[in-house]
């Protein structure tokens, strides 16, 4: 399942507005297969902050490492996803 992030905005930055958007999604976007990946298609998105980090955490409380993000071209987007996994990392070690 491929969800399209741009119809939430293309810059999305809050963590208020990141958690009322993992609520839409989780509600609004349900797979058909129990081992379906979930995935983000930030195409059109410019800039992103803790909105995803939000997104992510309360999408992988539901479907676990399903959830993933789509490659994406746009260098502050890949960056952002590196930040979020490196903190990530730190917070199960």
């Amino acid at each position: 399942m491929i969800i399209p992030v741009h119809k939430f905005g293309d810059i999305l930055v809050s963590r208020p507005a990141g958690r009322e958007h993992a609520l839409i999604m989780r509600s609004s976007f349900r797979p058909e297969a129990a081992n379906e990946p979930i995935e983000l298609d930030l195409t059109g998105v410019r800039v992103v902050a803790s909105w995803l980090d939000e997104v992510l955490t309360s999408l992988r409380e539901e479907y676990g490492e399903r959830v993933r993000c789509l490659p994406s071209a746009n260098a502050s987007l890949v960056e952002s996803l590196k930040t979020l996994d490196a903190v990530r990392g730190q917070s199960e070690a």
